[in-house]
C-alpha cells in the first residue's frame, strides 16, 4: 500500500568554515619571505529545493539528518582552503518550511525549481598572511573556521490545488474526481477507501483547466483528530474553493451536510470562509424529479444547517454513475474560479533571514576542582589553532578573550595568577599579563 507523508521533521547542519594556518614563506632567494598561510575555505551552505519530481515526504521518514560539506584548513603559500560543497535537499512543490523550535514559518515553497537558504555555511578562518596590519607585518597566529548553523525544521506538504472536494466517507469523491478529470484513484465500496490525498486536471475546452483533489472522508469530530480527514484539512486552505459531496439518497442527509459545516467551522477561520458548492451525488437512486424536489428544499434550509460564515454559491444535482450534471458542475466550477483570486505565493516575504545568520558564540566560565573551566564553541577553536609557544600568539588569544569578555568573567570568579585555565582539551596557567 502507497502511504503519503505530509509533515515530518528534520535536522540540518551547514558545514564549518576550514581553520586558517600559520605558514612563512622560505625561498631560497627570497630574502624575508613573510607570512604564507592560507585562509580556510568556507563551509557548505544547506539549501530546500521544491521540484515537481517529488509528491510526498515520504523519504524523510528514513532519512532525517541532513549535514553539508565543511571547508578545508588554508595551506601554505596563500593556498585557500577548498569550499565545502552545498547540500540541495529537494522536497515537493507545496512544503511549508518552518523552524521546529521557534515554530516561525522560513518559506512556502510553491514554484517548481523554487530554493532557499536554511542554514548558512560558516565562513574560513583567515591565515597569517590575511592578518598582515601596518602595526604587524609578520602575525604568529591564524583565526579558526566559523562554525556552521544546526537547525531542526519542520517540513509540511500541502497540495496545490484550486478546488477540494470533502465529504462522509462514501459520498462519492474519489469517483467524482475520476468521473471529472485523468486520475485513477483506489476506490473500494466501503467507508474510508481514499488514504491520501488525490489530484486530478479538470480540462477545459480552450485547453485550459484547474486542478481538484479529494481528500479522506471527514467524520464528526474529524477537527480534533477523529478518524481519518483531520490529516488532510490542511490541505483544503490552499484550495480556492470547495465542493462540498454529500450523498442525496442518504436518510441523514441534513445531519451529514451539517456535520461536514460543523467540522470546516472548528479546524479553521480561513477554511470555513472559503466560497462552497454543495453538490448532492447518486441523484439516479431517486430519480430526477425527487431529487430536485429534495434539492430545492433542502437550499432553503442551508442557513440552519451551517454556521452563517460558510457560504454556498450553488447546489447542484450530480450522478458520478451515470455522469448526470457533471457538465455543469464544470462549467460552474470554471465561471466561479475565473472570478476568484489565485493563491498567493508568500515565499518572498516569509524567509526569515534571521535562522540562517550565524548566532553570537558566547561562552561559560565554571570552577572545578582548582580548575577554571571556559565553555563556549569559538574559544575552543581558537585554542585549537592558536600556537600556545609564540608569546604574539597568545597575545592575539588573550585579545580575543579580553574582546569577549572572558577575562572579565575569570577575574569575576576570583581567577589569580597561577590557577589553571582549562579550554577544550587545552590546559594553561593564567598569567599577570591577562589580568
Amino acid at each position: 500500500m502507497s502511504q503519503f507523508v505530509d509533515l515530518v521533521r528534520i535536522a540540518v547542519a551547514s558545514g564549518d568554515g576550514g581553520n586558517g594556518i600559520v605558514a612563512w614563506r622560505r625561498e631560497k632567494y627570497v630574502d624575508m619571505g613573510g607570512p604564507f598561510g592560507g585562509t580556510g575555505g568556507r563551509g557548505g551552505s544547506v539549501y530546500l529545493k521544491a521540484t515537481h519530481d517529488l509528491s510526498t515526504l515520504l523519504d524523510f521518514r528514513y532519512k532525517k539528518e541532513f549535514k553539508a560539506q565543511p571547508g578545508e584548513r588554508g595551506g601554505p603559500k596563500k593556498q585557500n582552503g577548498k569550499a565545502g560543497q552545498d547540500l540541495i535537499i529537494k522536497v515537493p512543490v507545496g512544503t511549508l518550511v518552518r523552524d521546529a523550535d521557534t515554530e516561525d514559518l522560513i518559506a512556502d515553497l510553491t514554484v517548481d525549481g523554487q530554493e532557499v537558504m536554511v542554514a548558512e555555511g560558516g565562513r574560513g578562518g583567515r591565515g597569517n598572511a590575511d592578518l598582515v596590519s601596518a602595526r604587524n607585518r609578520a602575525p604568529y597566529f591564524c583565526e579558526p573556521g566559523e562554525q556552521g548553523i544546526e537547525r531542526n525544521l519542520e517540513l509540511e506538504l500541502k497540495l496545490l490545488a484550486d478546488v477540494g472536494i470533502l465529504g462522509l466517507p462514501n459520498a462519492g469523491k474519489s469517483t467524482l474526481l475520476s468521473v471529472m478529470t485523468a486520475a485513477r484513484p483506489k476506490i473500494a465500496d466501503y467507508p474510508f477507501s481514499t488514504l491520501k490525498p488525490n489530484l486530478g486536471v479538470v480540462k477545459k475546452p480552450n485547453g485550459d483547466g484547474f486542478v481538484m483533489a479529494d481528500v479522506p472522508g471527514l467524520v464528526e469530530g474529524a477537527s480534533q483528530g477523529v478518524g481519518l480527514g483531520h490529516e488532510f484539512l490542511r490541505h483544503l486552505e490552499r484550495t480556492r474553493l470547495l465542493v462540498h459531496l454529500a450523498d442525496i439518497s442518504d436518510e441523514n442527509l441534513e445531519q451529514n451536510i451539517a456535520t461536514i459545516g460543523k467540522e470546516l467551522h472548528a479546524y479553521s477561520e480561513k477554511l470555513e470562509q472559503l466560497p462552497q458548492v454543495l453538490v448532492l451525488n447518486k441523484a439516479d437512486i431517486l430519480g430526477e424529479q425527487a431529487s430536485e424536489d429534495l434539492a430545492d428544499n433542502l437550499f432553503d434550509r442551508l442557513p440552519q444547517l451551517l454556521p452563517e460564515s460558510q457560504k454556498v454559491i450553488d447546489v447542484l444535482l450530480i450522478s458520478c454513475a451515470t455522469t448526470y450534471g457533471i457538465t455543469e458542475l464544470q462549467n460552474l466550477l470554471s465561471e466561479e474560479l475565473s472570478r476568484l483570486p489565485k493563491e498567493q505565493s508568500t515565499h518572498e516575504l516569509v524567509e526569515d533571514l534571521r535562522a540562517t545568520l550565524h548566532p553570537d558564540e558566547g561562552f561559560m566560565v565554571a570552577r572545578k576542582n582548582k580548575k577554571f573551566y571556559v565553555e563556549g564553541k569559538r574559544l575552543e577553536r581558537m585554542v585549537a589553532v592558536t600556537n600556545l609557544r609564540s608569546p604574539e600568539a597568545l597575545r592575539h588569544l588573550f585579545d580575543v578573550m579580553r574582546a569577549m569578555g572572558a577575562l572579565d568573567a575569570l577575574r569575576a570568579e576570583g581567577i589569580k595568577p597561577g590557577d589553571t585555565v582549562v579550554i577544550g582539551a587545552t590546559e594553561f596557567a593564567f598569567g599577570e599579563e591577562m589580568l
